[in-house]
């Protein structure tokens, strides 16, 4: 009978919002008796009960595991630094060798690499005339336009 009592108690708690995880274990694990056990008044209780015990039983918890730190990952980055360091001086000493040698001026005319410097500044010379000849200051317009207030 005290047992009753305290089912009771604990199932008005239960619906008053009061009840600790602990004791709404203990509800599901009294409501899980056959129904012909319980109390008839508490019989119309056991299938919200049994369906709150399925809800709240805990997921089963896959074990962690530490995460993968292959040596794949040790190489590949190892890879990584080789191709970029071996990169930066590859392209230090061409740019290197290049400023050494007076560099090269290059330049595309009508489609065709140049690499005379008086073709290349012929040509710009004649676009720059061009230019002028087309409104004046072209290239300031559009500058003043491009960043004005």
């Amino acid at each position: 009978m005290n047992n009753e009592l305290n089912i009771r108690t604990l199932t008005d708690r239960f619906f008053a919002a009061e009840t600790t995880l602990d004791e709404e274990q203990k509800l599901y694990a009294y409501y899980r008796q056959p129904a012909e056990s319980l109390p008839e008044d508490l019989r119309q209780l056991r299938p919200m009960f049994l369906d709150l015990a399925a809800v709240a039983a805990p997921a089963p918890v896959a074990e962690a595991k530490p995460p993968r730190t292959g040596r794949w990952r040790w190489a590949a980055a190892a890879v990584a630094v080789v191709v970029l360091a071996g990169g930066t001086l590859l392209y230090q000493s061409r740019h290197e060798q290049a400023v050494s040698d007076g560099g090269e001026l290059v330049g595309i005319v009508y489609g065709q690499r140049t690499t005379d410097p008086a073709v290349v500044l012929a040509e710009m010379q004649k676009t720059m005339t061009a230019m002028h000849a087309d409104g004046g200051d072209v290239v300031e317009r559009e500058l003043k336009a491009m960043f004005a207030d």
